[in-house]
């Protein structure tokens, strides 16, 4: 058997902080895809200090060489996070995995950027560290996204369906031949960048949207985007959220922001129903009654959210995930494409990325010192 300790680190879009989850992973064989067992052992979500939150939000903006020299500083600053929370834990960690934090993602010219340099953070950590696990699907003319089927797939598999509320929604379904899966919308980052108009980090729970109306208008500009009429495989960018989704709850002419918040919680629970749906017709899927969907992410906390959905997807059942992978099933399945990586197997699926076959992804940095 082969047991690989790994940190997975996942920074998202939404910029509330870096998750970091200690992860074992038990496989029958060195070099073997076939997972035994595995533990998410501990996890932590770390905040962004504003000073990080303004950089990396205006991190679109800068030139080649100020992008650069912050993808080297992030690289840092997230080795530093990592070392310190090792320090914390009771048993040895064999490498990291990092995500990094996404800058650009263009799937249609099959590239994408993820800052926090993981040649920076091995040399801080003097482990290995893996990163850029999307690079190498999209230079197969896949998409490079969604990741988390991977997490669906090896460790959710009792689960008719899968949705993760991080800064996008993206959900998988599994089909008797293989899992289909997408990016739905945008998700928690609307929510956030809408209710810092009165200064809050987040809805707590979705309590300002449940006290808002919806907005008829509002509801058909955005179910109108031409994004949703596309079949998977797809997905989403943060440049797409800012440019045509977002702006369009951001105009206050449009009502209250508690009526904008109300609204979009039901522009992504309708999206999410429709887009289920339409899957389960066009692979002429027979439900039984007993399926359930699983959701995790940081939306898992918004019970406003979750009403919405559990409605739109009846009779399909929502059901909670545990406190800990609701939280840090991201930064969760970043260590299993690590294990997978080492494993030198598959961490990217092509069913649902759409390249023409599987990428064993990801960029190794040797930083383990050498005898």
């Amino acid at each position: 058997m082969q047991k690989l300790s790994v940190v997975g680190l996942m920074s998202g879009s939404s910029l509330d902080g870096v998750d970091l989850a200690w992860c074992e992973f038990t496989f029958a064989a060195a070099h073997s895809a076939q997972l035994i067992n595995w533990q998410l052992h501990r996890g932590v979500t770390l905040p962004y200090p504003p000073n990080w939150q303004h950089r990396l939000r205006a991190a679109p903006e800068l030139n080649g060489r100020e992008l650069w020299l912050l993808h080297t500083e992030l690289g840092r600053y997230f080795g530093e996070l990592v070392r310190d929370f090792i320090a914390t834990l009771p048993g040895t960690v064999d490498l990291v995995a990092s995500h990094g934090h996404t800058v650009f993602h263009f799937p249609d010219q099959h590239t994408t950027t993820q800052i926090g340099d993981g040649a920076a953070m091995a040399g801080v950590l003097d482990k290995v560290v893996i990163d850029q696990f999307r690079a190498l699907d999209m230079a197969l003319g896949g998409q490079g996204a969604p990741l988390a089927p991977l997490a669906d797939q090896y460790l959710l598999a009792n689960y008719f369906a899968c949705l993760n509320l991080g800064g996008i929604a993206n959900v998988s379904i599994q089909t008797p031949k293989e899992y289909i899966a997408f990016d739905v919308s945008g998700a928690n980052q609307v929510l956030d960048a809408l209710v810092q108009e009165i200064g809050l980090p987040y809805d707590d729970n979705g309590q300002f949207a449940r006290s808002g109306s919806l907005l008829p208008d509002l509801l058909a500009a955005a179910n109108a985007l031409p994004f949703y009429q596309l079949p998977p495989p797809k997905s989403l960018g943060n440049d797409w959220v800012r440019e045509q989704l977002l702006p369009l709850f951001q105009q206050p002419s449009t009502g209250s922001l508690a009526d904008r918040l109300h609204t979009y919680c039901f522009h992504v629970a309708e999206q999410l129903g429709l887009a289920v749906k339409k899957v389960i017709a066009t692979e002429k899927l027979t439900l039984t009654g007993h399926e359930t969907m699983l959701v995790t992410g940081g939306g898992g906390f918004n019970a406003f959210q979750c009403e919405l959905i559990a409605r739109a997807i009846a009779p399909i059942r929502l059901e909670p995930a545990t406190p800990d992978l609701t939280a840090y099933k991201e930064a969760a399945l970043m260590a299993l494409a690590g294990a997978l990586r080492w494993q030198e197997q598959p961490n990217v699926l092509p069913t649902v990325t759409g390249a023409r076959r599987a990428a064993v992804g990801g960029a190794v940095h040797w930083g383990r010192v050498v005898d």
